[in-house]
């Protein structure tokens, strides 16, 4: 049996696990933050061991690692704090990931095809079971995974809706357009490179998407100055 989708859904669990327990949405949409992920790693690694745990109880190993995603957006926040190039850390980031299998892909891959299914649904879980990934969120979060998601995606909104947050987005828009990069929103950088370049060479389309980013990483500081304010005074409930 395919467990694709069971591994999908668990990984969104895993990221409203991030949400509830930091109260903020920083895996939902890293590029419009700069909260420090290092606080998220103690209990990303919590959550790890307590599957690591379950699997052993039935009868298969799993390493404890740091997820790939969260390596990248360490390296994204680390970068914007110490004022370096955020787009080549990024790519920095992702390549490694890329080109490193993790610990327990390594792993799977020694297994017969049989054990490999059979450890794919310990921990993601079939039609009857849970997985291993998914009935561990609860104890590793020690809060109510939904009813933080949920918290974290309303004061999301309502961060993106102050009128502070508004006038900064509007400054964003203006700084860009100027140049001639017609956004309309923060949001909208990625959905405009992508439609800009697929009608251009692979080489311009690049040149495009160096500059457009260049230009974005320049204009969207001051957004994110303000949005980040704002939603952290929100997340206090002020």
């Amino acid at each position: 049996m395919d467990n694709s989708n069971r591994r999908n859904r668990a990984l969104l669990s895993v990221a409203a696990l991030i949400a509830a327990t930091i109260g903020t949405s920083i895996i939902l949409q890293p590029a419009a933050h700069s909260e420090q992920p290092s606080l998220i790693r103690d209990q990303v690694l919590r959550h790890e061991q307590l599957v690591a745990d379950c699997m052993k109880v039935r009868g298969f190993e799993y390493e404890v690692t740091v997820p790939g995603d969260l390596l990248v957006e360490e390296a994204r926040a680390a970068a914007e704090a110490d004022g370096r190039d955020i787009r080549a850390a990024v790519e920095q980031a992702s390549a490694a990931r890329g080109t490193s299998p993790s610990p327990n892909e390594l792993l799977v891959a020694g297994l017969e095809p049989r054990q490999q299914q059979a450890w794919g649904d310990a921990l993601w879980g079939t039609d009857d079971t849970a997985g291993c990934m998914d009935s561990t969120l609860q104890a590793a979060a020690r809060v109510d995974v939904e009813a933080g998601l949920r918290r974290a995606e309303a004061i999301l909104a309502q961060a993106k809706s102050d009128p502070t947050v508004q006038s900064a987005e509007r400054t964003y828009v203006a700084c860009m357009t100027t140049q001639g990069y017609a956004v309309t929103s923060v949001d909208g950088i990625h959905e405009y490179v992508g439609r800009r370049a697929e009608v251009l060479s692979e080489e311009a389309g690049q040149k495009l998407e160096d500059k457009a980013y260049a230009r974005h990483d320049a204009c969207v500081r001051p957004y994110n100055q303000t949005f980040n304010a704002t939603h952290l005074r929100l997340l206090g409930g002020k």
